[in-house]
């Protein structure tokens, strides 16, 4: 149903963590960090937008900003005048899935302005094909621990909720790690034994995901195949992935850095402390938070009245 003038429309999309060590490029989390998108439209032309968020240097403001790109992507011309407030927890650039909450956000934001009419798979395709993989942006859609696979016909995933036993620490260093960057460094071919033996990780992986997630342990995340490389590019990566505590279940870098996500059952403020101290080893300062999962995945609802 078509947004009508004197309505806002709110949209609410979690924060991800792809990759989770061993399943590279195949499975992300959504985590209960959020950005969220009041929508009104105006009679004028175009977009006008307010951002309030970290790193707001990093924000574009106009048509280049990925909001606003998934909406026009998704409703065209259809999409009229609108007026975006955007407000987030989630930071820019240091694997925490900014990039996919926007785009979620600006295709469903653009579904609705431009009448409905399109499935979640069809957006979900939409968003992975701007994003240029559709771990993190199913994730972000979905909710939970997601499986996600790019098909010439869109994007098959498996979803499953995370208990809420589960807490994530999260450390992030003073220092962001672009995804561009991050990519660079990673070969163009790998040797068998090194893809075999991640198989054979991220198959366990997500079968505890889906059958018992406080099974999980650090030997699941373990990785052969981005993580070592891109942990040479930010001091104290490595030390933090070699943490170990009787209450960490895992520990793995954050899609393409520079965070680090460690999954707890207890004991958040140790581990964290733990993590604070392998940057600190490196001459890197740190900032950690405890976050749990989201297992609703974007919302959308409206509101009479401007936003």
């Amino acid at each position: 149903m078509r947004v009508s003038p004197d309505q806002a429309l709110l949209v609410r999309v979690p924060a991800s963590s792809a990759n989770l060590g061993s399943a590279f490029d195949t499975a992300a989390l959504a985590l209960a960090l959020h950005l969220e998108v009041q929508c009104l439209r105006i009679a004028e032309g175009g977009v006008e937008l307010e951002y309030r968020g970290p790193d707001p240097e990093q924000v574009p403001l106009g048509p280049d900003n990925l909001i606003c790109r998934a909406i026009g992507e998704v409703a065209g011309g259809a999409a009229g005048g609108v007026r975006l407030l955007v407000r987030s927890q989630i930071p820019i650039g240091v694997g925490l899935g900014s990039s996919a909450a926007a785009l979620i956000a600006g295709v469903l934001i653009g579904a609705e302005l431009g009448g409905g009419g399109h499935s979640r798979e069809e957006l979900l395709g939409v968003a992975a094909r701007l994003e240029g993989h559709p771990d993190n942006a199913a994730a972000a859609l979905l909710g939970g621990f997601v499986v996600a696979a790019q098909t010439p016909s869109g994007v098959l995933t498996r979803r499953t909720d995370l208990p809420s036993q589960l807490r994530f620490v999260i450390a992030t260093p003073a220092l962001a790690l672009p995804t561009a960057t991050s990519r660079a460094v990673l070969p163009s071919s790998y040797d068998r034994a090194d893809v075999t033996w991640n198989l054979q990780r991220a198959a366990l992986l997500t079968a505890a995901f889906f059958s018992d997630p406080l099974s999980l342990s650090p030997e699941l995340f373990a990785d052969r195949l981005h993580q070592g490389r891109r942990a040479q590019l930010v001091p104290g990566i490595s030390d933090c992935l070699n943490v170990r505590h009787p209450d960490l279940l895992g520990v793995f870098l954050s899609g393409a850095g520079s965070s680090v996500v460690g999954v707890v059952r207890g004991s958040e403020g140790e581990v964290g402390e733990l993590f604070r101290e392998a940057f600190a080893g490196a001459g890197i300062s740190a900032r950690t938070r405890v976050a749990e999962a989201d297992n609703a995945g974007a919302q959308v609802s409206r509101a009479e009245g401007p936003a």
